[in-house]
């Protein structure tokens, strides 16, 4: 499948579709699962990684992701900086 350099299917196991965002929330901050990172390490992730950033620029007439890449980013650098919580479930 062409796409941004190292481009791959996540497992299933990081399937979003359908899950709770308190779920959402408990799996990105779960480093075991996450690539070992921290949620710093997950603020540099979004606003730097080529292939995150390929899904606003996925080119051969594919559908962007919605919003910005800036926007992604700042929200979850809001996220960290307030305390990256995780809501209720």
């Amino acid at each position: 499948m062409p796409g941004a350099v190292n481009w791959h299917l996540a497992p299933a196991s990081m399937a979003l579709s359908g899950t709770a965002l308190s779920r959402i929330c408990i799996q990105l901050k779960d480093e075991a699962g996450n690539g070992g990172r921290s949620v710093a390490d997950l603020v540099t992730h979004v606003t730097n990684d080529p292939l995150v950033l390929w899904a606003w620029a996925p080119g051969a007439q594919r559908e962007p992701a919605p919003g910005t890449a800036a926007t992604f980013a700042a929200l979850i650098r809001a996220w960290a900086d307030t305390g990256a919580q995780c809501p209720a479930p």
